[in-house]
């Protein structure tokens, strides 16, 4: 297992921020057909692989929703719990900053702490980042992949995909069936290619570099980098399946035993030309599994309205169950669900009308918030949140070509 930092284990000193709500919201809208997505043990495994963790503290509303349910879980794993009822109509609890001002003082008093770890995926913590890396912290941000975005990912020293941490993937979803597209995992592979190049471009020594420090190296230039995301179960082989192509080959230090990798010239190296619409439109339809037809969205929205009309509270099970009959069959109903979940949340189409901790968020009543009142108010919610995913999984594409595909 290749590691973090230079520093050996003992040396660093870490102190970990759960914004705990929005993670649990997070994990629930990621993975709705399971009771329990967000685990604290790999959480705290990682967090200690990394140094001594001297700090652990979770923020929420600790008498509603997911939060209630995981007190004790919370209690087992040693975190001090900062409980924030809510303060608004829209259930916000101003974890971000309560949690802001406990790691600026914890930076000030315990000046020995190496590297915050903040969970949460709010960007209103990016001036926070911003403020410790100034100050020569290193901060690692855990989050769920489609909660995420780009902005978060490139302004922190790491960003841990909370999905990889906890096996979890598509299948853990709503859509049990759904496998990753060839083509977008090959899409993916090509990005992390082009990374490489990057670094081989840039680097000022021209010599081998040991296997674990182009690790670092990679990780400097885009926090988000995972080799388990293109499907390498561990860096050396994604580096390997380079060889005879930007790698030249893997040797051994003969002083340090470890790994060192060699590269060839830039000259040699071809360049390989992906056409950023097709990654787009193969990731919107394979991942996303977006229905591009108008007339199919147009149809399930219809039902929607028209099912809500008594305003009775369903489940997302429920209204599949109710509208799958009355549209094209063409969608199934696992794409059906992942279409509905998709638009709850705040701000889009549903709300939950009483959550309870003991029922899954994919089984939770849900009702249609006040500000829906016709096809057109759904279908602005559903492209925008297609979109927004979008630019999560390629925050480097250009908002014209996302605005293109997504129609």
């Amino acid at each position: 297992m290749e590691k973090e930092h230079v520093v050996e284990q003992g040396d660093l000193f870490c102190a970990i921020y759960l914004d705990y709500e929005n993670l649990a919201v997070s994990a629930g809208q990621s993975y709705p057909a399971l009771d329990t997505p967000l685990s604290l043990g790999p959480i705290i495994d990682y967090a200690a692989s990394l140094g001594d963790i001297c700090i652990r503290k979770a923020y929420a509303d600790w008498s509603v929703g997911e939060c209630a349910a995981d007190v004790k879980k919370l209690v087992k794993y040693g975190f001090e719990m900062r409980h924030l009822p809510q303060t608004s109509a829209r259930g916000k609890n101003g974890a971000d900053m309560d949690m802001a001002l406990d790691v600026l003082e914890d930076m000030i008093l315990l000046p020995h702490i190496g590297l915050f770890i903040i969970g949460s995926g709010d960007t209103d913590f990016i001036p926070l980042i911003r403020r410790l890396r100034a100050r020569g912290k290193m901060v690692y941000v855990m989050g769920f992949d489609n909660s995420v975005g780009s902005v978060i990912k490139e302004n922190c020293t790491k960003f841990q995909l909370l999905d990889e941490l906890l096996g979890l993937n598509a299948a853990s979803g709503i859509d049990p069936t759904l496998d990753e597209d060839p083509a977008l995992i090959e899409g993916d592979r090509i990005a992390a290619r082009e990374l490489l190049i990057r670094f081989v471009r840039t680097r000022t020594d021209e010599g081998p570099v040991f296997l674990s420090d182009l690790k670092n190296q990679l990780i400097r230039i885009n926090p988000s980098f995972s080799e388990k995301k293109i499907g390498f179960s561990s860096f050396k082989k994604f580096i390997e399946s380079l060889e005879g192509d930007v790698v030249e080959g893997i040797i051994t230090d003969r002083r340090t035993g470890h790994p060192l990798v060699s590269f060839r010239e830039l000259d040699e190296i071809n360049s390989v030309h992906v056409d950023a619409g097709e990654c787009l439109v193969t990731c919107l339809n394979s991942r996303l599994r977006f229905i591009g037809d108008r007339k199919v969205r147009t149809q399930i929205f219809e039902q929607i309205l028209a099912l809500f009309r008594d305003k009775r509270p369903r489940s997302i099970h429920e209204i599949a169950a109710a509208i799958h009959p009355k549209i094209d069959q063409s969608v199934s109903k696992a794409t059906l669900n992942r279409v509905l979940f998709g638009l709850g949340g705040e701000g889009r189409v549903f709300r939950y009308y009483r959550k309870d901790p003991m029922v899954p968020p994919i089984d939770s009543p849900q009702v249609l918030n006040e500000s829906v009142r016709s096809v057109a108010d759904i279908e602005a919610v559903y492209l925008a949140s297609a979109r927004d995913a979008l630019k999560r999984i390629f925050p480097d594409m250009d908002d014209a070509e996302v605005e293109q595909v997504v129609r």
